[in-house]
């Protein structure tokens, strides 16, 4: 598949366009679009695009998800690049920063472990607590490959 980091937010959408086999009018009208929206949309030269809350329906639209792998694969690129975003963190401050996500790994598995006793399942009910504290973790350790970069670049 074509590098998506490569392409502006147009071609991403034509892209997906194209995947999916139907024309711009098929697209807009599943949409529910006027065609003056329509022809904005899937315009490359206009700098009009869909709303951010109408990209999930979008994307079931054109029967492929091009349009969110570009928002993430752009997204994690920009990532790699904005370690400016957080201070250089010393060698002591990276390992304070290993061992806060490990105890936070701890809480979540121990969130686990509280939801599976007795019944040896997790509850509809008891899955957002672990999705949060799960959550929390991710961001951690994306603030670690981002701390981790920004030693990478200052090496090279």
């Amino acid at each position: 598949m074509t590098k998506l980091q490569h392409l502006a937010f147009p071609a991403a959408l034509s892209l997906a366009l194209g995947e999916s086999g139907l024309s711009r009018d098929e697209a807009g009208n599943a949409m529910g679009w006027s065609v003056s929206k329509t022809s904005r949309v899937f315009n490359a030269e206009d700098n009009y695009f869909p709303a951010i809350p109408s990209i999930p329906d979008l994307c079931v639209v054109l029967r492929n998800d091009i349009i969110l792998d570009w928002l993430c694969v752009n997204t994690k690129e920009l990532r790699k690049g904005r370690h400016d975003l957080l201070p250089q963190l010393s060698t002591l401050e990276v390992l304070q920063l290993l061992s806060q996500i490990g105890e936070e790994m701890g809480e979540v598995n121990a969130e686990v472990n509280k939801a599976l006793e007795g019944d040896n399942k997790i509850q509809k009910h008891e899955t957002p607590r672990i999705i949060k504290k799960a959550h929390r973790v991710l961001a951690r350790y994306q603030e670690l490959i981002i701390a981790m970069h920004a030693v990478q670049e200052e090496a090279s």
